[in-house]
């Protein structure tokens, strides 16, 4: 992945503001003292892919280029551990059932319901939402210890372990977004290490949420813009056919392109904006990948190299047939000097 602007402060004020748990850790209700850290339900670094991007806008009812996962309910709070065991993949939130079922049609007979479309896609706008502990992978060598008040610490049930398959843990109230939720759980589930690995199989045949949730990866990231995509006013702004006159020309701030897309273009303000109170409706920024000229001397990349070989041969040929026809009657290749060949040595390495 290229490296990307960093998570700036005013993002992850802007989470612990909206924040029901005041910045503990979701899971273990350990204060903030204890090494909590921000969280991304959906990892900032799928910025840098664009298909993938551009997928979830357009399955989300959004306008392309506008998806920043930056944004609060996106982000909520966990405790180191915890923190690095999601990074890798072992365990996820899971929404309420019903708030899955928000974003499926209803079942007809035998049939479950299918993904909503763009056109239909719910627009839920509850402050907060509750969620589950669910293992993706055998963690029974450890325990989750849960902090259950603040005060007299020292009573036998300030804390609670809890174990593997963590079927105790109380649910928990967060501000985070089930879509980011549902996003996460079925890139999970959708992966080839997921679908062949005895522990999710196992989770697929016994868990309905779960059985819902795996719908979505094909629905959403891995969907294919549908044609016209790119002629849909409410996905991207279309260039007008015909402009009046020139002043409205001037003034249409009108592109087929949304510039937080542009493969070059950096936006004139950083995708997460120090204290503004609102996430800017635009994607993390990357910056372009460029190559480099490399000096001379200095060692190439094989593509350059069968690159550089090939342009040299080109020439070689080249000069050589024009010194057969100047030289016509002359053996071929004789007018060849060292004053010429070093010439020629030249403009290869340049």
């Amino acid at each position: 992945m290229r490296s990307t602007k960093p998570f700036s402060p005013g993002a992850q004020k802007r989470a612990q503001e909206a924040d029901p748990n005041h910045m503990r850790c979701l899971v273990e209700n350990s204060p903030n003292e204890r090494g909590v850290e921000a969280v991304h339900v959906v990892p900032r670094e799928l910025s840098a892919d664009r298909k993938f991007m551009k997928a979830i806008e357009w399955s989300w009812k959004m306008r392309k280029g506008t998806l920043n996962l930056d944004t609060r309910r996106n982000v909520f709070f966990l405790g180191a551990s915890l923190h690095s065991l999601y990074k890798s993949g072992l365990w996820a939130l899971i929404p309420e059932e019903h708030i899955v079922d928000r974003f499926l049609s209803k079942p007809k007979g035998k049939f479950p319901g299918s993904h909503l479309w763009r056109e239909r896609f719910p627009d839920l706008e509850d402050e907060t939402f509750r969620y589950t502990f669910i293992p993706l992978a055998d963690l029974s060598s450890f325990g989750i210890t849960r902090q259950n008040q603040d005060t007299n610490l020292a009573d036998p049930g300030a804390f609670t372990t809890h174990l593997h398959p963590f079927t105790t843990l109380p649910s928990f109230t967060s501000h985070v977004h089930p879509k980011y939720v549902i996003l996460r759980m079925a890139c999970l589930l959708s992966s080839y290490k997921a679908q062949i690995d005895p522990f999710i199989i196992h989770l697929r045949k016994t868990n309905s949420v779960v059985r819902k949730i795996l719908k979505f990866n094909a629905a959403w990231a891995s969907a294919s813009l549908p044609f016209g995509a790119k002629a849909d006013p409410s996905f991207v702004n279309v260039i007008p056919q015909a402009v009046e006159d020139r002043e409205e020309e001037e003034n249409a701030h009108i592109f087929m392109e949304s510039q937080s897309d542009s493969e070059d273009s950096e936006p004139d303000t950083e995708s997460s904006d120090g204290n503004s109170v609102c996430t800017p409706p635009r994607r993390i920024w990357y910056p372009p990948s460029s190559r480099i000229k490399a000096p001379r001397g200095t060692k190439r990349y094989s593509s350059e190299i069968e690159h550089s070989c090939s342009s040299s041969e080109h020439k070689g040929k080249h000069r050589k047939l024009l010194d057969d026809r100047n030289n016509a009657g002359s053996v071929p290749g004789s007018s060849w000097t060292k004053e010429s060949i070093s010439n020629w040595a030249y403009d290869c390495s340049t």
